[in-house]
């Protein structure tokens, strides 16, 4: 994944850089804090010097009245410093906060077919690894500010005491520059391939932990733990080369800066000695060489820094990049005298080549109970996903009440709709809430009412805290039948005029299929409904069958009219019959 090759590394930190400047008051805080500090540091360099010239001079009077002021710079170092540290947390906690909204909001709104795409522990890993990564840079933003200030003011105090010093303390930066750059530029490949290691590692336990019952089952624990031990390998050796690399960087840097360090304190004696300079610029001479290197070290390290964190940048603009699903939608208008839904002229396909739908054309009226039937693979699940946004046909129109939901406001579209999936999906929170996402601000006798339409409110009250019980990942404490008739339930409680059933039924054993049916036929009143029948025996009493047959509408009718002469379906439900008796 990711766009690397597209996005220049220039420009991803360029557009990153909007980010750092949302939360503009604090980052201001910051920055004058750093101002602040960075001038003081001079004031206090000054004072030093004054202090030593006096001293030597023996000028007792101003000696203490430099002291005073030391001692007044010393109070307002310790508070500026506590100051720019509690503004800088705040504004690091506060901008990796908002980038971490804006990516799991964007996930939101991405289009399913997209979603799709990408491990579910990749998102993690963006979500926590990659912004984790990026965490350094509003960490250290007060060096902006702070490092070139002090160079810029070293460089003025040193060429004020001496040009000749200054001359020999800057003549390396340059190779300084040079050389760091040969020696980081590595790290932006191995930091890709670190974050690329770190998803795969998430990825791998996320999948682990949830398919559980068959590695224990299958004994697949040793394979496994081989897997990710090569996983783990990997994300090491990336991290090592990393750390290869920086140990290299501090070597060039400590030679470069101990050159001037030991040559400046002996040729700073000789222009003492011959009365250039006095013994107390000197000093503060000394002190200035590591004012003058740590900025461009600094520097130099910010674009280390940068080299390190444009794969994660790469990897979240991905998928801030992305289309959303509903990027321009106009107002939904239900117009009560176009059908329910229809499906025109549909033509879909996941894979190139291979159609799923070819020229689907179906309508459904208010108050119509149609059933959907076929072998596996002939297109029935796909038709409920273009119904609720999650796939688009690459031909076609699919509209609801006479709006064509890929340019309508498709969170209106969907309100209309309510699904109960083969697949239950339950949060894992108390059952109380996965009812009530149903409907935003629904009161307890609300959700109490949609229990019991749902044949789901007995069972409740034998859980431990009722109610409030939290049903833990994917509601694995409840039976299959249990976690049906929650979602039917949430259903009942979103009221929409529209119900699609994507095989409900057919997951459970016969007990929890007649509690789940009662339910269901309670939920399909005085509603329109499309239902996807893997049982063709729960289907029979519907007002129409369509059955599909490789991507396109073989026949249609009532169950008494399929079965009247030899049709496709009438074979289907034969060879389900002797299936069930052989059973």
């Amino acid at each position: 994944m990711g766009n690397a090759a597209s996005i220049h590394p220039r420009e991803l930190i360029i557009r990153f850089r909007r980010h750092l400047f949302q939360n503009r008051t604090l980052l201001s805080l910051v920055w004058i804090c750093a101002f602040l500090a960075a001038c003081l540091d001079f004031a206090n360099l000054y004072l030093l010097q004054r202090l030593t010239d006096a001293a030597l001079a023996q000028q007792n009077q101003i000696f203490w009245s430099f002291v005073r002021w030391a001692l007044v710079a010393m109070t307002v170092n310790v508070v500026l410093s506590y100051s720019m540290r509690i503004a800088a947390a705040s504004y690091k906690a506060f901008t990796i906060r908002d980038l971490r909204n804006k990516l799991i909001s964007r996930i939101h709104k991405l289009p399913i077919s997209f979603v799709e795409t990408i491990h579910s522990g990749d998102f993690v890993s963006r979500l926590n690894n990659d912004i984790d990564r990026l965490a350094v840079i509003p960490q250290r933003i007060s060096e902006l500010v702070q490092q070139p200030t002090v160079f810029i003011l070293g460089f003025i105090y040193l060429f004020a005491v001496s040009w000749k010093l200054l001359l020999l303390t800057s003549i390396l930066i340059p190779v300084s520059a040079i050389l760091h750059d040969k020696v980081v530029r590595p790290m932006q490949q191995h930091s890709k391939k670190t974050l690329e290691h770190l998803a795969r590692a998430n990825a791998f336990t996320q999948d682990a932990i949830h398919g559980l019952p068959i590695v224990k089952s299958f004994n697949l624990q040793r394979i496994l733990s081989a897997k990710f031990e090569r996983i783990a390998r990997d994300v090491r050796d990336e991290g090592l080369a990393i750390d290869r690399r920086g140990a290299l960087e501090l070597a060039v840097f400590l030679m470069l800066r101990f050159i001037p360090q030991l040559t400046t304190p002996l040729y700073g004696g000789y222009l003492a000695f011959v009365g250039e300079i006095t013994p107390g610029e000197l000093i503060a001479s000394v002190s200035v060489i590591a004012m003058l290197f740590i900025p461009v070290e600094t520097a130099l390290a910010w674009v280390r820094q940068f080299r390190e964190v444009t794969p994660a940048l790469d990897r979240i603009f991905e998928i801030l990049d992305h289309p959303v699903e509903d990027p321009s939608p106009q107002p939904f208008d239900v117009r009560k005298s176009s059908p329910v839904l229809s499906l025109q002229s549909i033509f879909f396909q996941y894979d190139e080549g291979k159609p799923v739908l070819e020229d689907f054309n179906f309508n459904l009226q208010k108050g119509q109970i149609v059933a959907l039937v076929g072998s596996s693979g002939c297109g029935k699940s796909t038709v409920i996903k273009l119904l609720c946004g999650f796939q688009r046909p690459q031909s076609g129109q699919v509209l609801i009440f006479g709006n064509d939901i890929s340019a309508s406001n498709l969170q209106d579209s969907r309100r209309q709709l309510a699904l109960v999936a083969q697949e239950t999906f339950l949060f894992p929170t108390t059952i109380f809430e996965n009812i009530a996402i149903g409907k935003k601000d629904a009161t307890r006798e609300e959700v109490i009412r949609a229990a019991k339409a749902a044949n789901a409110h007995d069972f409740i009250l034998t859980q431990p805290q009722g109610y409030e019980t939290n049903i833990g990942e994917w509601g694995h404490k409840l039976s299959g039948g249990e976690r049906q008739r929650i979602s039917i339930a949430r259903a009942i409680l979103k009221d929409a005029p529209i119900l699609l059933l994507d095989e409900p039924t057919s997951a459970l054993d016969s007990q929890s299929e007649t509690a789940v049916m009662d339910a269901l036929e309670y939920l399909m009143q005085d509603r329109s409904v499309i239902v996807i029948g893997h049982r063709l025996s729960t289907v029979k009493d519907v007002d129409e069958i369509i059955v599909l047959n490789e991507g396109r509408i073989e026949e249609r009718g009532t169950h008494e009219q399929l079965m009247a002469y030899p049709s496709f379906y009438k074979r289907l439900y034969l060879n389900q019959t002797v299936e069930a008796v052989n059973e």
